[in-house]
């Protein structure tokens, strides 16, 4: 008969302590806990059972009284060393201890770091999604500031506006300045005119070299086709007899 208390037990014995984390599925255990929790519960059909959360430092698992579930209640506390003697069995799938017996052991002679744990913290997985929908909703990548200014005071009017409020901030600060020294304020500053912005003219071509020596290179004067072919054009001497048979003849005078 299953019972919370054994008289029999002498609590001074060697008790060979079963971690946690080696308990197996079946076997029968008489070993030490700490018992973290314990709540007094009824199932569907009516009956009372006690449910409890055993620990040692490999980790914790569940307990179970279902026989002197008021005795077992009313023999330990939260936090107590209990010498417990069941079997291993399972529900939903988790590992529980179906205890037959179990005694109140004192905690002196217990080194207690045997039987701290700290449960590992519960880390949420993301929704199937989420991570693409969280790169899905990141800001695309700015442009430089530097490279947006220089855009905007492309725009002459921009321009204009920011040099107006540059010089408002100076002189409130300036002002400012005056006035914390004990000083009068400043005399008020001449607008200062902003330099007209050239246009800018048409962009130049640049023709690669080879083009730009073509266009320079003289052109070569036309071959005469009357010439053989082994001649381009006709010698200087050929020339120079040619203009002498132009030239008329001169008339010879006689005298008398």
């Amino acid at each position: 008969m299953s019972q919370t208390e054994n008289p029999e037990t002498n609590s001074d014995e060697r008790i060979r302590k079963i971690y946690v984390k080696d308990l197996k599925l079946g076997e029968a255990v008489h070993t030490v806990f700490r018992a973290a929790r314990k709540e007094k519960h009824t199932s569907r059909g009516g009956k009372s059972f006690l449910a409890l959360t055993l620990v040692d430092r490999t980790g914790e698992v569940d307990g179970r009284v279902f026989d002197n579930v008021d005795a077992a209640d009313q023999a330990f506390s939260a936090d107590d060393y209990l010498l417990v003697k069941g079997k291993i069995g399972q529900f939903h799938g988790k590992s529980q201890v179906v205890i037959d017996r179990l005694e109140r052991l004192d905690p002196g002679p217990i080194d207690a770091a045997e039987f701290a744990f700290t449960p590992a913290p519960v880390v949420e997985k993301p929704a199937p999604g989420a991570a693409r929908e969280a790169t899905e909703a990141a800001p695309a990548p700015k442009v430089h500031l530097s490279r947006r200014l220089a855009r905007l005071l492309e725009n002459p009017q921009v321009a204009q506006a920011l040099d107006a409020l540059a010089a408002q901030l100076e002189k409130a600060i300036e002002k400012d300045l005056h006035l914390k020294a004990g000083l009068p304020p400043p005399p008020p500053r001449e607008p200062r005119e902003r330099p007209e912005r050239k246009p800018r003219g048409p962009r130049v071509e640049h023709k690669p070299r080879a083009e730009a020596e073509a266009a320079h290179k003289p052109s070569e004067p036309r071959r005469d086709p009357s010439l053989p072919e082994g001649l381009a054009f006709k010698p200087f001497n050929a020339l120079v007899s040619e203009g002498e048979k132009t030239e008329p003849p001169k008339a010879e005078t006689t005298s008398g």
